[in-house]
């Protein structure tokens, strides 16, 4: 007990007194939790902060928790400080410390990819993919997908009695219990993660999921009818609102829910789970949380102004809990609080260094520089905050249809993923000729069934499909909620990029995993350097990977994989708690992470530096969002391949990497390379779908095959606009293609205006042209040739006779081609076929 108390007391530093600290080891020691002692802060952390949830649990608990949560903190604080000094050793730049904890950098440094944002992921993977599982393997997966009307209320019930303290039985089919208990161990299994970590959720009696809300539903019912609907609905005394204070907080509230700004006493979702001093969470811990009578009273009002779904309102329950896990454990329990506070400590320590100082320049009257802070937005989704008004979603809804006329041939451009692949494999450790023949097999083996599905299940890969989630890899600039959210997910489905993603991402989860499995044998120092550097940067230290090694499985395929979610195994066995979460954690982590390495899928790093914390519904917010639509490929390919090339062994400049030869950059020359030769054979693939026959080989096609492959990213979009990555013009590219195509109508009211007064002019074909290329699903590559040959040219030529042979003149003039299959000599003069 003295060796925990001087080791606290030096990471507590006058904190807290020695009667204080000392009571919160007498606290856990009631409750039979023997603390370990050792020489390192990491056992100190675990013998304070494990099991957490069973002291919750007790008399006095608030008391408890938030001393606990400020013992916590304290923990942290010095975690953040020690995370920015490695920083600033290997970079000169101690903000990359910051920047790692929320959202990752490529630096090598221990812990430069334990992200909230990624630890985020790897837990709703690891959630979602357990989840599937159990469906599929009770045979209930297909009744989950589509479950709807009188099946989904029984679910909602089945659910809402499990989470009683005192289960009633309620009368359901035996379909409708089966499911219910499945989501409920995972929604208990998320819970009790959270309060592990530090959180302080209790489990409201019969509650099923958190309800959700849908501004626009709001907004067209209007104040007083959605206060009708719900008055007689909710159990205010569970709430805490008294009778005479109901109309005030129906007010409120429909304001708050409809607008998405908070009052002065709402809190976020990340809020709602925290407690200690200090934090928002304690000004109204039930701010906005509406509590309701029954299980039907709920179903009732999801239906009628929530998103209509259980299963989406499951999903958002789960992908909370896994984000204020995640923030609790890098930020601590008042995350705002922490980041401001380490931001003052490294000010005042980098006084008299100007350059290191830069890095944390503030604003006046913020306390956090504003490209941090912007991170920190993404990852608490503080930054969606707006999302719900008038002007924001009809704006989604306008880029989201842009999204289904413009990328019906996506896929085709994505295959050059497979240099991507190849080089994430490099970095890995891999030969270039086994870089290669994982890559071009990764899609094959992520496809297969049987057992291999149920694997990638348990190992959370290629989830995004199942979870709707498709649209991030075009297009990070929204949140998508209701009937257009499931338009797009449908789109992704139809265009065939959804399932190219996720069986791309199954094949590399199962790659890493067999690379693990097959030095399991082998000790932290045993092992590769590039296998040592890959768990360094997620955080994977000794006592973890000792765990992680023990979680090997051999398939019918007799290789062996690591299967993260069988370390819940060791529960009881006499191993850390903490270590035991931590090494689950941080192995999803890194498999959810490389796997968005090697098919480039954006994080909140990359919607931060498209989004610049401007949040939608504002003037700026809307414009960044219109200007940056399909431009997260690029910025992707920028921060994940060329980015971790150059500085993800250690270097601190593009000079000093290119300086250390051909061997070091190997990986570098790759993805330029390979991105080049793939956009090559995508671009002329793209020629002879559209009826032409392949460009000849040229300067000006080389460019183009360099900028089709994504190997200049977004600077290729800047200076060759015609041939950017998804099709788009000069103008789409510079300005977006809602931009581009409000010109080209402008244009066309224009040219309308002169016909009136006079002037000789036909815009028929133009119009018409403009309606296609703003259709829905209209290009989509397998069934866009035959649309054109069927509808689109006869239409063309019936009102604007001889515009095909034109427009075949014109591309024989200005790209030097001839059509292997003319319009013209299937389509007549005027019309019809010939």
């Amino acid at each position: 007990m003295a060796d925990c108390l001087n080791i606290a007391d030096q990471v507590n530093n006058g904190r807290l007194d020695d009667d204080e600290i000392e009571d919160i080891f007498a606290d856990l020691n009631n409750r039979k939790q023997r603390a370990q002692s050792s020489d390192n802060l990491e056992s100190v952390e675990s013998a304070l902060l494990r099991e957490g949830e069973i002291i919750a649990s007790q008399a006095e608990e608030a008391a408890l928790i938030e001393r606990r949560n400020r013992l916590k903190n304290i923990v942290i604080e010095n975690k953040l400080l020690d995370l920015m000094n490695r920083a600033d050793q290997m970079t000169d730049n101690p903000a990359l410390g910051l920047e790692a904890a929320i959202s990752g950098v490529n630096a090598p440094f221990e812990g430069a990819q334990r992200s909230v944002d990624a630890i985020t992921n790897g837990l709703m993977n690891s959630y979602a993919g357990g989840l599937i599982h159990d469906l599929k393997k009770a045979n209930l997966h297909t009744q989950y997908n589509k479950m709807s009307g009188d099946f989904e209320r029984e679910v909602a019930n089945a659910l809402g009695d499990l989470n009683r303290r005192e289960p009633r039985g309620v009368n359901v089919s035996r379909e409708a219990m089966e499911i219910a208990k499945i989501m409920q161990k995972y929604q208990v299994t998320s819970v009790r993660r959270l309060n592990r970590e530090g959180g302080h959720i209790r489990e409201k009696s019969g509650r099923v999921v958190r309800q959700s809300h849908d501004p626009a539903k709001m907004a067209v019912a209007g104040e007083k009818e959605w206060k009708d609907a719900v008055r007689q609905k909710l159990d205010y005394e569970a709430m805490g609102v008294r009778p005479e204070q109901i109309e005030k907080f129906l007010s409120e509230t429909y304001i708050s829910l409809k607008t998405g700004i908070r009052l002065d006493k709402d809190v976020s979702d990340i809020e709602r789970a925290f407690k200690g001093p200090g934090n928002l969470a304690k000004k109204d811990a039930a701010a906005r949380v509406l509590e309701f009578k029954t299980v039907d009273d709920w179903f009732d009002y999801d239906r009628q102004f929530g998103t209509g779904s259980l299963r989406e309102a499951f999903h958002q329950d789960l992908n909370r809990n896994a984000r204020s896990t995640a923030i609790i454990s890098n930020f601590g329990t008042n995350p705002q609080a922490m980041l401001e506070r380490v931001v003052k400590i490294a000010r005042e320590k980098y006084r008299g260094n100007e350059a290191k100082l830069e890095k944390f320049e503030l604003e006046a009257g913020k306390g956090v520089p504003r490209y941090i802070q912007n991170r920190m937005d993404e990852v608490t989704g503080d930054i969606n905050l707006g999302a719900g008004t008038t002007v924001a979603r009809v704006s989604s809804a306008i880029r989201a249809i842009q999204t289904m006329a413009k990328l019906g041939g996506a896929v085709i451009s994505a295959t050059s993923d497979i240099a991507f692949t190849a080089t994430n494999r490099i970095y890995q450790g891999r030969s270039l000729g086994d870089a290669w023949q994982d890559a071009f097999t990764a899609s094959i083996e992520g496809l297969q069934g049987g057992e291999k599905r149920e694997f990638a299940d348990l190992l959370g890969a290629g989830l995004e499909g199942q979870l709707g989630d498709f649209m991030s890899r075009a297009n990070a600039s929204d949140d998508l909620p209701g009937a257009t959210s499931k338009a797009m997910a449908f789109f992704f489905k139809m265009n065939l990029l959804g399932p190219w993603s996720d069986a791309n991402k199954r094949g590399v989860t199962f790659m890493i995993s067999r690379d693990f499995a097959m030095n399991a044998g082998r000790t932290v120092n045993e092992l590769p350097e590039d296998m040592q550097r890959l768990l360094r940067i997620y955080g994977i230290d000794e006592a973890q990977w000792n765990v992680i090694r023990q979680s090997t499985r051999e398939a019918e395929d007799g290789r062996s994989y690591i299967m993260p979610g069988d370390i819940r195994q060791l529960e009881g066995s006499g191993v850390n708690q903490r270590v035991l979460d931590a090494a689950s954690d941080n192995f999803f982590t890194l498999m959810s992470a490389e796997a968005d390495f090697a098919v480039p899928s954006a994080g909140a790093r990359e919607r931060a530096i498209l989004r610049q914390g401007y949040r939608p519904g504002t003037v700026a917010g809307e414009a960044i969002r219109f200007a940056t639509q399909f431009k997260s490929f690029g910025i992707t390919g920028l921060t994940k391949v060329v980015g971790r090339q150059v500085y993800g062994t250690g270097s601190r400049t593009f000079r000093e990497q290119l300086g250390k030869g051909i061997g070091a950059n190997a990986g570098l020359a790759n993805a330029i390379v390979g991105t080049t030769v793939l956009g090559y054979f995508v671009m002329q693939t793209k020629e002879i779908l559209k009826g032409r026959e392949t460009r000849e080989m040229s300067a000006e096609t080389f460019v183009a095959a360099l900028l089709q492959g994504g190997g200049l990213g977004i600077y290729g979009d800047f200076l060759f606009g015609e041939a950017n990555r998804f099709g788009g013009g000069t103008l789409d590219t510079l300005a977006g293609p809602t931009i581009g195509t409000a010109t080209e109508a402008i244009d066309l009211l224009q040219r309308a205006r002169g016909i009136v007064t006079g002037a000789e002019d036909d815009i028929s074909g133009d119009l018409l042209r403009l309606v296609k290329s703003n259709t829905p699903f209209a290009n989509l590559f397998y069934a866009k040739s035959a649309m054109d040959y069927l509808v689109w040219f006869q239409l063309q030529e019936t009102i604007n006779p001889g515009y095909l042979r034109r427009a075949e003149k014109r591309v024989r003039r200005e790209n030097n081609q001839e059509y292997w299959l003319p319009p013209s000599s299937i389509v007549a003069t005027g019309g019809g076929f010939r």
